[in-house]
């Protein structure tokens, strides 16, 4: 959780550089994305990087003035801190609400103290074998019946609209004109 950057470290070899590169995705002050960051510099690459975006970062209320980061509120909510609030709050205020949105967690008998260890069981097993795994293909297979009828080998069924011709489209565009037409005379 503290404050960490690789290129402090005194090491033979030079870490691995690497450049955060976010794309099109918003940068704000406390997105999922930080996290991500600290937990790849904490891991050991090298990213160029400023504390300012991560969760607990205050700037100074004058200007010139020291700015500080709270490492803790960060690690807080890497474990999911702001869902157990959430999932106490809910739990008193509206149990209904509660049970639907946490099903599953109630499921398996867990509650707003137990996201932290489940978390960092979670890390720990990551740490154990970082090798993603894929999923096995369930081999399923897809027919395309008349109007967009498609049955899957799975036996569900789905209901796809067809596409029509340009055409077909300027026929129909006339034919509602028409009728809104004749309704009006």
């Amino acid at each position: 959780g503290a404050d960490y950057h690789v290129e402090d470290e005194e090491n033979d070899k030079r870490p691995f550089k690497c450049i955060l590169d976010v794309g099109l995705q918003t940068t704000a002050a406390g997105h999922r994305m930080w996290g991500a960051l600290k937990g790849a510099v904490d891991g050991g690459l090298h990213i160029p990087h400023t504390n300012k975006k991560f969760p607990g970062f205050k700037a100074s209320d004058e200007k010139g003035g020291e700015s500080e980061y709270d490492a803790d509120a960060h690690k807080e909510k890497i474990f999911g801190g702001q869902v157990k609030d959430y999932m106490e709050m809910l739990a008193e205020e509206d149990p209904t609400k509660y049970e639907a949105h946490f099903s599953k967690y109630i499921a398996k008998d867990m509650d707003g103290e137990k996201l932290e260890e489940m978390y960092t069981e979670a890390h720990e097993k990551i740490r154990e074998d970082p090798e993603h795994e894929l999923a096995e293909k369930k081999g399923t297979s897809h027919t395309r019946g008349e109007a967009g009828q498609i049955t899957s080998s799975d036996g569900t069924e789905h209901m796809r609209n067809k596409k029509i011709t340009l055409e077909q489209r300027r026929a129909k565009v006339a034919a509602k004109i028409a009728a809104a037409q004749a309704k009006l005379l």
